[in-house]
């Protein structure tokens, strides 16, 4: 972590809190769900306070790049942003047909954004790689 930028630095804490969080509290939620009698209104909260640490996950990636001064970062930032952004919606909507269509199953909403983190992840690690080849 010592070639972060300072902005770097904070979003990486700040996801790793927000991360830490969801994975405490999303166990007894679902559990809770599943295995007690949940009325609605309780429900929604309970979906909401699930989705708040990813919503600020998302928040913090706003944040990182008012915050970063490097604009090389920057535009590498809003370069992986663009390509998972573009990667996650070119995805489910051929998924959406792919089930329209009778050929896939129904995924729930909730993992297109796990699916664009995974598209940040790995455009990430092959920007990274790219880089080293071209230093070579």
């Amino acid at each position: 972590m010592a070639s972060f930028t300072p902005a770097q630095r904070a979003h990486t804490r700040r996801v790793l809190w927000l991360m830490l969080v969801y994975f405490i509290i999303l166990p007894p939620l679902v559990w809770l769900h599943r295995h007690r009698h949940i009325g609605p209104t309780l429900s929604v909260l309970m979906a909401i306070a699930a989705s708040v640490p990813v919503l600020g996950t998302f928040a913090s990636w706003g944040r990182y790049l008012s915050d970063e001064r490097d604009e090389y970062h920057q535009a590498l930032t809003l370069r992986r942003i663009a390509v998972a952004t573009n990667a996650t919606m070119g995805t489910a909507f051929v998924w959406g047909f792919l089930q329209a269509f009778g050929v896939m199953p129904l995924v729930e909403a909730y993992w297109i954004p796990v699916v664009w983190l995974v598209m940040q992840g790995v455009t990430g690690c092959i920007a990274t790689f790219t880089h080293r080849r071209q230093e070579d």
